[in-house]
Parts: C-alpha cells; sequence; structure tokens
C-alpha cells in the first residue's frame, strides 16, 4: 500500500488539470455514469445506470474464482501502478484481507533492443518465428534463462544460442541414457557431491525471485563436471544414472525434454550449427559487464555472467585485453 501511489506521483493526473473530476489525485472510478458513447454496455443497478471501473473487474473476477486472498498475482510492469495499486486497494478495502501473497511484474520483449510494436514494423508471433521444433523447444529455453522481472530482447542470434545450448543438453543426456543401460554401478562421491550441490543451487536460485538465470547456471556446472568426468573416462554407470536423475529432476522444472507437435509444414529441425560461436547478443554484454566491473556494480556483473553461462558459455577474462566467451 503506498501512500503516494505511483511511486510518488509518477503517472498521477493533476487533479488542477481541467477536466479532471477528482478529489484527490489518488483516487480512481469504481463505477462511471453512463455516457452516450457506452452505446450498450451499461448495467441498471441502485448506483444507477453505469458500469463498473476498468480496476473492478479483476478484483471481481479474482474473488469469484480464487477467493478473498490469493498467491500469486502476475503480470506487465506497466500495470504495476495504478491498475495493480488500484486492485489492492479496492480489494482489501472490501474484504478486509491481504489481497496476494506475492506480485510477479514481467518485462517486455524487444526486438532488435527495440520495444516490439505494430508502429514500428518488429511486429512478430511465435508462428512467424518458430519454424520447427528445434525453435520451438530454444524459444522455451531462452525465455526460462532469463529473468522474468528484466526485458527480453529478441534477435535471431539469440535464438541461435539457445538452439545450439538445446542440442548440448540432448546430446548429454542421450549419452547418459546410453550409458545407464549398460548395467548398474555406484556413484562416485565427486558426481554424487556435484549432482547434490547442482540441485541445491538450483532450488536456491528459483528461491530467490525466481531467478532463473542463475538456476540454468547451476545446472551447466553440473553439465560441465560430468562431461568432463566422462571425457576421462571416470564416468561409472552410477553416475550416468545420478546426472541423468538431475537433469529429469531439473527438467521438471525448465520442461525443454519434449516432443514438439508440429503442424503441416513445420520441421523437426532448424538453424545452423554454430556450437562454439557466442552468439553477439552475448558478447554485447561483455561492454556492459566491463562498465559494471568498472563502476563496481558487482552484482549486474555476476547477473551478466550468469546469464552467458546459462547460455552455456564462460566468461573468461583476460589480463591487460578484453573478456572472450567460449563454450562452458
Amino acid at each position: 500500500k503506498r501512500k503516494g501511489g505511483g511511486g510518488g506521483g509518477g503517472g498521477i493526473t493533476d487533479p488542477e488539470a481541467e477536466g479532471v473530476e477528482k478529489r484527490g489525485a489518488r483516487d480512481f472510478a469504481l463505477w462511471k455514469a453512463f455516457k452516450e458513447d457506452d452505446g450498450d454496455v451499461y448495467w441498471e443497478t441502485s448506483l444507477g445506470k453505469g458500469r463498473p471501473g476498468w480496476h473492478i473487474e479483476c478484483s471481481a473476477m479474482a474473488r469469484r474464482f480464487l477467493g478473498e486472498s490469493i498467491d500469486i498475482h502476475a503480470g506487465g510492469v506497466d500495470l504495476t501502478f495504478p491498475h495493480h495499486e488500484n486492485e489492492i486497494a479496492q480489494s482489501e478495502c472490501f474484504c478486509g484481507c491481504k489481497m496476494s501473497n506475492v506480485w510477479m511484474h514481467n518485462g517486455f520483449v524487444n526486438i532488435d533492443n527495440e520495444k516490439m510494436s505494430k508502429s514500428l514494423g518488429n511486429f512478430l508471433t511465435i508462428r512467424d518465428v518458430l519454424k520447427s521444433a528445434d525453435d520451438c523447444r530454444a524459444f522455451r529455453y531462452m525465455v526460462i534463462a532469463s529473468s522474468y522481472r528484466q526485458s527480453l530482447n529478441f534477435t535471431p542470434e539469440v535464438l541461435q544460442g539457445s538452439r545450439n545450448t538445446i542440442k548440448r543438453l540432448d546430446k548429454w543426456r542421450q549419452k547418459l541414457i546410453e550409458v545407464s543401460a549398460e548395467g548398474e554401478g555406484d556413484v562416485s562421491e565427486d558426481v554424487q557431491k556435484a549432482a547434490d550441490k547442482c540441485l541445491e543451487q538450483f532450488a536456491v536460485a528459483l528461491r530467490d525471485d525466481l531467478n532463473t538465470p542463475r538456476a540454468c547456471a547451476a545446472l551447466f556446472t553440473f553439465v560441465k563436471q560430468t562431461e568432463k568426468a566422462a571425457s576421462r573416462g571416470e564416468m561409472t554407470v552410477g553416475d550416468a544414472k545420478r546426472a541423468l536423475e538431475v537433469l529429469e529432476k531439473v527438467d521438471t522444472v525448465i520442461g525443454v525434454f519434449y516432443d514438439v507437435p508440429m503442424e503441416e509444414g513445420g520441421s523437426e529441425q532448424g538453424g545452423e550449427d554454430k556450437e562454439d560461436e557466442a552468439p553477439p547478443e552475448l558478447v554485447a554484454l561483455l561492454d556492459e559487464r566491463a562498465k559494471a566491473k568498472a563502476e563496481k556494480d558487482w552484482a549486474r556483473a555476476d547477473e551478466i555472467r550468469d546469464a552467458c553461462k546459462a547460455a552455456g558459455f564462460v566468461i573468461k577474462d583476460v589480463k591487460g585485453g578484453n573478456s572472450v566467451l567460449v563454450r562452458g
């Protein structure tokens, strides 16, 4: 409940402005009297002929179908004020209880660093972009590996990077399935510790405001560790089974191992194979990370590092030179 609303006045209509019928700047309409422009959109009530204010509909639907208090209320960041603040005000005044325990506001989708809109001619639909099963799964991972509160910048290069990540996960999962089928075996101490640490860090990240970039980074730390063990010939059948269990457990959240139902004309494969090449979108983040480090904004620097790691790349700091991205 913010006393000022909208962060101390941002966006609040000037009550002295001509034509504004408000007693206070923070007032909003619960019920709107009928106007000829409303046509047949009205109800006859004890308040007179009219219709509910815009904010009422969400409070009414939530209360009718979900109850007076709900666990999670989501929406775009642009709805924080005034819509969600007004929902809180009217709902909690009516029922005398907390409307929602958690509020989650997602960022916008940008195309090449511009807001997606029809007026800019960069409006895309899922059908426009996703032409193959690989594209669908890659898009899902791209969204999952991004912070829901931040803007999601979509480019073909970003999708390609996610596609490469999915290919790597598929390849490793298939290898684990093949090794697991060879029989039984004990789990080595190193793999068991790595598995436990991965699942613990994955869960901690999700509890931290659904920090999916860091959660995916925890997964890829484990994938890298087990890949190295296999390349050294140190992976037992038991290790493979345990590693596969971790992948399956994590996938109950990220959901990327599935068969995509394709419409006629769709294909199973898509995109070029550039597994070792970092997408330009990630490369561009290196400059931002360097600036963040120079300004001692360690939180942002770590966020960029985790985002790169979630995409399957590790940032290597070069003494006396620029940082580089290598396949992790």
